[in-house]
């Protein structure tokens, strides 16, 4: 049984450094363009408050389009993956601070700023914590920071469809389809993680990090 698992799971991970150039890289053209916007601006502001940990090093946070968002992150301080859950639509309770219906109509519905943001109450967010080891960080950042190093550098600045953003500390990239290997290894990561399940989570983590060629003769 383990054996079959570790061969779905390089199953899944093996064409992943073939997948990241389509990668889009954000920057600081990209920041500048959310902090004029105010909707974008307050929903970087709340999900950052409420889905990453204070001491998150490293991690991918997923935005769905009509679902909750979640977060998954290396806390340097809990020495754990951190896996953030919305319980409702972080996107949703900002807009409807910012906006409000003007008027609707049967296939149309216009929406217009407030001239005052209206306070909104936060969702609540569900935490699941699993520890790793100082190896397994090594391998994950590793392989983070190969994603992120070879993403493509493009503008794409809309919120349409589901977002996976992966990060290191300032550096970001996005992909925006399910296809990617790397965004099945980010979904796995948070399977694993909500699952405590630590003995597939190494086999995650090793399979993933000799996937890209990483490992020296001294790990093999």
């Amino acid at each position: 049984m383990k054996q079959t698992i570790i061969t779905i799971l390089f199953a899944i991970v093996w064409v992943a450094g073939q997948a990241q150039d389509k990668l889009i890289l954000i920057d600081s053209e990209d920041m500048a363009w959310m902090a004029k916007h105010p909707q974008m601006s307050l929903y970087n502001k709340e999900k950052a408050r409420l889905m990453i940990p204070q001491n998150a090093s490293f991690g991918v946070e997923c935005r769905p389009s009509f679902s909750t968002e979640w977060v998954l992150s290396y806390d340097s301080a809990a020495h754990a993956l951190i896996c953030n859950e919305a319980q409702e639509s972080i996107w949703r309770a900002t807009y409807l601070s910012l906006h409000k219906l003007k008027h609707a109509k049967r296939n149309h519905s216009k929406w217009v700023l407030r001239k005052h943001p209206k306070n909104y109450e936060a969702p609540d967010v569900k935490t699941y914590t699993l520890a790793i080891d100082a190896k397994q960080v090594g391998m994950l950042k590793a392989i983070w920071q190969n994603v992120i190093g070879t993403a493509e550098k493009k503008e794409d600045l809309t919120l349409d469809g589901t977002t996976w953003e992966f990060f290191i500390g300032e550096q970001r990239a996005k992909a925006r389809t399910d296809g990617y290997a790397v965004v099945k290894l980010a979904e796995q990561l948070a399977e694993v993680t909500k699952a405590g399940d630590a003995s597939c989570c190494d086999s995650l983590i090793y399979i993933s990090y000799q996937s890209w060629g990483m490992l020296t003769t001294k790990e093999k």
